[in-house]
């Protein structure tokens, strides 16, 4: 069975005494020995002994502070288990949790700036911080070794080995189209009562579905599907269904609860041939295009 390699992220927690910073979050737990996980953080189910962790740190680090080794699969915690790793304290209580071998807190943590533009998980650089919400992500052998040694592939050559983009500058623009649709979902016109899926730790936009990562995953308030959107960022057609048709059906093994429907939406600029007769066939993929509006107004030395 191959290994797998993840991102556990350490966000500052609060209680009743006051905001613990990330950084005394991942010190405590490495000498615990041991991470919480909450009943719905994505992709507990799939961590298993052996398997390599790299700690991320969020703000105001921002860095790759660390690595461990995974001494077993997610596990329910006994009541004294409960009381010793919760250290008294409300944010260190869990239920769950996965206990960790060979701990090693870096003298020197990797600002993720550095190595924005070359992991392959981060799709959209931009908006890199998206993908570092709190849980836990799976990332490829190739990004962990990235991170662990001194990688040195530059974004031109990683865009250049790219067999799925069709046009740099349509990427650029829909990177822009993710943020506005997150900060205007309840202003756009879905079909359907959708909200954002969220977790505990996790929210429903670039949400973690093994190795990789869905633009959206909403719910709807009606019928209760799990719908995954995405956009289709400059890849072909067929990639984008493939890799659509690969999110629906990681989400009804892994999220979706028995008889749970789970469908899909592609938002694109324009429906090609490609695009139609990939399509064509599957009721559970919707279609939706967009338009962007460019006016310019006068304001200054304007006749009246």
């Amino acid at each position: 069975m191959s290994m797998n390699y993840w991102l556990f992220i350490v966000t500052k927690r609060k209680d009743e005494t006051g905001t613990i910073l990330p950084r005394a979050v991942l010190e405590q737990r490495a000498a615990d020995r041991f991470w919480g996980l909450a009943e719905k953080t994505p992709n507990r189910k799939l961590v298993r002994k052996g398997d390599k962790i790299i700690f991320y740190i969020a703000l105001p680090e921002s860095a790759f502070g660390g690595e461990a080794t995974l001494a077993g699969v997610c596990r329910k915690l006994n009541s004294q288990e409960r009381r010793v790793l919760s250290h008294e304290k409300q944010v260190f209580e869990t239920d769950l949790g996965v206990d960790l071998d060979d701990v090693v807190i870096w003298s020197r943590p990797i600002p993720i700036s550095v190595l924005v533009p070359r992991l392959s998980f981060i799709e959209n650089k931009e908006y890199w911080f998206t993908y570092f919400q709190g849980g836990i992500r799976q990332i490829s052998e190739q990004d962990y070794r990235l991170i662990t040694s001194d990688v040195t592939q530059t974004l031109t050559e990683k865009i250049a080995t790219e067999k799925d983009l069709e046009s740099e500058s349509e990427f650029a623009l829909e990177s822009h189209l993710e943020e506005f649709i997150e900060d205007n979902w309840v202003s756009i016109n879905w079909g359907a009562s959708l909200g954002l899926y969220a977790t505990e730790e996790q929210s429903g936009r670039q949400f973690p579905a093994g190795l990789w990562s869905i633009d959206f995953l909403a719910i709807d308030a009606v019928t209760n599907d799990l719908v995954v959107i995405e956009l289709k960022k400059g890849k072909t057609s067929d990639a984008t269904v493939g890799q659509t048709l690969r999110y629906v059906n990681w989400v009804k093994g892994n999220i979706a609860d028995p008889g749970q429907g789970v469908r899909a939406i592609i938002i694109a600029r324009q429906i090609d041939e490609a695009l139609k007769y990939a399509v064509m066939n599957q009721p559970d993929i919707q279609v939706k295009t967009y338009k962007i509006r460019f006016n310019l107004e006068t304001r200054l030395g304007e006749q009246t």
